[in-house]
């Protein structure tokens, strides 16, 4: 045997034990992966000053993770792009966040819809959202959804993956699931489609399995904050021990402000406390799936490429305009915590361009 082919094969025995012991260094650490799904809504009969309170609410809820680097998806429903298009916005440039899809709750439920009804409502709500860029940066890809109240059906599924949607979040961990997946707390491949199932975690109280939701649990189940607080903890704990994601859901209209707003900043506190690791939902997807022999499956690699720029037609004059219509030479405002350069003037922004922050 030459040398060189020794020296192959002594190579790939050195990565091979690096590989399994940087694996067991991990497994012994029980690094808790954190996923914090944002649920980002809005009454669509609120008042003026309503609406100011629900974009103050959501802002409390990133202004916790943005100054750490947290990664976190939001999932904003129509109502929200519609009423607080300019935050959304800016929620969408924000690094460490993802925009996901979500429809409005108060509307009729998918499963009782038709397929064609069910796709006019998914493809528009993914529309109005794909629609808020700045001017001149690029769209956010929009790859996952959740559904509301969990409801949906096959027709929903097909729907999603026409859409390019890459994982539904409508499942609970042992509550809801697809057939052979009574158990997982990992996302894992829907058999017959193109898609992620991620469930959203649950724990036991008494004889019933509650999912990780602050409006569920404090509208249905009267937990209080230091309740909601306490669970968090317990489930995190629980999550530590069996080698488990935890996904949180937190609506900026439950958790923006009071006694629930405390437990998720105690909570996030806590779990940074024991080096646990925020990840979006897409990442939390992308690492379920790495985890599988064989790697990712083709939809996750989509994910990869860079978002699409806006094209010619839809920017506005002066390139980077976060505040599309407002003027001022040497003005600044603050947006979400983070301080933007107003441009001198974004006369196209308020005339002809998608992304104009009017209503729609």
């Amino acid at each position: 045997m030459s040398y060189k082919k020794k020296m192959a094969i002594m190579g790939c025995i050195i990565g091979i034990f690096l590989i399994v012991s940087i694996g067991s260094a991990l497994s012994k650490e029980s690094i808790v992966v954190v996923n914090l799904m944002i649920d980002a809504d809005i009454d669509p009969a609120s008042t003026p000053e309503q609406i100011k309170m629900a974009e103050d609410s959501l802002i409390h809820l990133t202004n916790q993770i943005d100054p750490k680097g947290l990664g976190a998806t939001i999932f904003v429903t129509e109502n929200m792009v519609r009423m607080d298009r300019l935050g959304v916005t800016y929620q969408g440039t924000m690094k460490n966040h993802e925009l996901a899809l979500q429809v409005n709750r108060n509307d009729e439920e998918l499963s009782s819809l038709s397929a064609s009804a069910q796709n006019k409502k998914l493809t528009g709500a993914r529309d109005k959202l794909y629609r808020c860029y700045v001017c001149g940066g690029e769209h956010v890809a929009i790859k996952g959804f959740l559904p509301p109240s969990f409801d949906q059906n096959e027709d929903t599924l097909k729907i999603l993956e026409k859409l390019g949607i890459i994982y539904d979040a409508g499942f609970q961990a042992g509550v809801i699931y697809r057939p052979g997946h009574e158990s997982a707390t990992w996302p894992y491949a829907i058999e017959g489609y193109n898609l992620y199932a991620v469930p959203v975690s649950t724990y036991q109280i008494n004889d019933e399995r509650v999912y990780l939701s602050d409006r569920y649990l404090r509208e249905e189940k009267k937990l209080s904050g230091s309740q909601w607080y306490d669970l968090l903890v317990k489930k995190f704990d629980e999550s530590s021990e069996n080698g488990d994601p935890i996904v949180v859901i937190f609506s900026n209209l439950v958790s923006g402000s009071g006694d629930y707003l405390d437990a998720y900043k105690k909570f996030i506190d806590y779990a940074l406390s024991k080096q646990a690791a925020f990840v979006t939902t897409l990442q939390l997807v992308d690492m379920a799936a790495s985890r599988k022999k064989g790697g990712k499956i083709g939809a996750i690699a989509v994910t990869n490429d860079a978002n699409l720029s806006v094209n010619a037609t839809e920017m506005g004059v002066i390139p980077n305009c976060p505040t599309c219509g407002k003027t001022g030479e040497t003005a600044t405002t603050s947006i979400f915590n983070v301080t933007v350069q107003k441009a001198s003037e974004c006369l196209e922004c308020i005339k002809d361009s998608a992304n104009s922050t009017n209503s729609t």
